[in-house]
């Protein structure tokens, strides 16, 4: 009986000298330290954030922070204007304390390339409204034909003269239409119609608008008239 005891006390040592003590519940404290390596920073905006159980603290204006967290916890280090570093002790041997120094790296950010025009006044935009001018180009006329027969046949036939009088006549329509690009901006700014940005080309098309309008109307008769061309735009749009 008393060797039967014996067997049972060994066994229950031997099951808890094999069992491993979990420690990822143990509490632990993290000393820490964020550091900018490019230049000297006098006030760092620092937030330290237990992602486990979503508290935090704030860290001191020097980049110091101290949190009391279980060991399996994940901590968040952020600083305003830097990338945010994560901070996991769970696979880490077992100690009380802490004492990270983290090397921030500052936020990156890339996009397109963005060309910012500034809005042209209304006085502006009818001096250009009223310089809407085509690009003269040699025409034929009953007067050179008499008096240059030869001179009047090329320029009646020659490719290179019609794309002269092409690229003339695409000028004279890239002029109209950066004019009345440029009004529309100007009236989307006033509030005056509502047009998203994809949605210009698609009104300038559908405005159509006759190129001696927009020379000599009053800014009063283009407003009225570019918005109730509007109205009707945007009830197609609706469906209506």
């Amino acid at each position: 009986m008393r060797l039967f005891l014996v067997s049972i006390s060994f066994l229950f040592c031997l099951v808890g000298f094999n069992q491993q003590p979990d420690y990822n519940d143990s509490l632990i404290t993290i000393k820490g330290k964020v550091v900018d390596t490019s230049f000297a920073v006098g006030f760092y905006n620092l937030v330290v954030v237990n992602k486990s159980v979503g508290r935090g603290v704030f860290g001191k204006y020097n980049g110091t922070f101290e949190i009391q967290v279980k060991k399996g916890d994940r901590i968040a280090v952020s600083v305003v204007g830097y990338q945010t570093m994560f901070l996991s002790y769970a696979d880490s041997s077992y100690k009380t304390v802490f004492t990270p120094t983290l090397y921030i790296q500052p936020l990156e950010y890339s996009s397109e390339e963005v060309v910012v025009k500034p809005l042209k006044t209304l006085e502006q935009l009818k001096e250009e409204r009223e310089s809407i001018a085509k690009r003269e180009v040699p025409t034929v006329t009953v007067t050179n034909a008499i008096q240059s027969p030869i001179t009047a046949l090329y320029m009646a036939f020659s490719k290179r003269e019609k794309t002269k009088r092409k690229v003339a006549e695409m000028e004279y329509q890239d002029q109209q239409h950066d004019v009345v690009q440029e009004i529309l901006r100007l009236y989307v700014h006033h509030d005056i119609i509502d047009l998203d940005g994809d949605e210009f080309e698609e009104f300038i098309i559908f405005l159509n608008l006759n190129v001696n309008l927009l020379k000599y109307a009053s800014d009063y008769e283009l407003i009225t008239y570019i918005k109730d061309k509007f109205d009707h735009f945007r009830k197609i749009k609706e469906g209506f």
